[in-house]
């Protein structure tokens, strides 16, 4: 698709993609809009991009950053596959994750272990902007992402020490510690009036 934008005065270049599985992309257009209006070149590759389309735009277009949006559960294991194809194919971009299934926690914990470059959780598209902006300054760049992946490696501990509810119990214990009633000692409240009743 054709990029919108002048390149030549753009802040930098920016590809984005709905995932193979996934049609929904009003939020990822929403953001597109939004970083165009700041300046930065969007290539927009639409709906159910596979991940070697987004990696081969990415290096012919010599992006920037990679955003990826998914709105369906599925889109979060055809993100971390992204994740990792982008690792295989040896690239360092920044790769911004969004969408309403998504999450800054299911980011640090299945999507950023599969890439070492850096992974940032877009909540929302008032965030694009400046995250995108701390991606890509050399000012703040490498305090950006160490802030990041600090933040990640904490999500990633509390996710791993996280408690269940305990012990499973064999159906046998369970049925055998469930609340006893006795029925037949059991009287009901009598109603106060019997029959049919008619409401005027």
């Amino acid at each position: 698709k054709a990029r919108t934008g002048q390149a030549a005065s753009a802040k930098g270049r920016i590809v984005m993609a709905t995932v193979k599985g996934d049609v929904h992309d009003i939020g990822k257009n929403i953001v597109a809009v939004v970083l165009q209006c700041n300046n930065y070149d969007v290539v927009n590759l639409g709906v159910m991009v596979p991940a070697q389309q987004i990696i081969d735009t990415a290096q012919k277009e010599r992006a920037d950053v990679i955003g990826l949006s998914g709105l369906i559960t599925p889109s979060l294991e055809e993100m971390a596959h992204v994740a990792g194809e982008m690792e295989r194919a040896g690239l360092k971009l920044p790769l911004l994750i969004g969408g309403a299934t998504t999450s800054r926690t299911h980011t640090a914990v299945k999507i950023a272990p599969n890439y070492t470059g850096p992974v940032v959780y877009v909540p929302d598209a008032s965030r694009s902007v400046p995250v995108v902006t701390g991606l890509l300054s050399a000012d703040s760049r490498d305090s950006f992402i160490a802030e990041v992946r600090a933040d990640y490696e904490r999500l990633r501990t509390a996710h791993k020490d996280k408690k269940g509810p305990g012990p499973l119990l064999t159906i046998a214990e369970a049925r055998s510690r469930g609340t006893k009633i006795d029925w037949g000692a059991y009287r009901p409240a009598k109603p106060k009036k019997t029959g049919l009743v008619t409401l005027s």
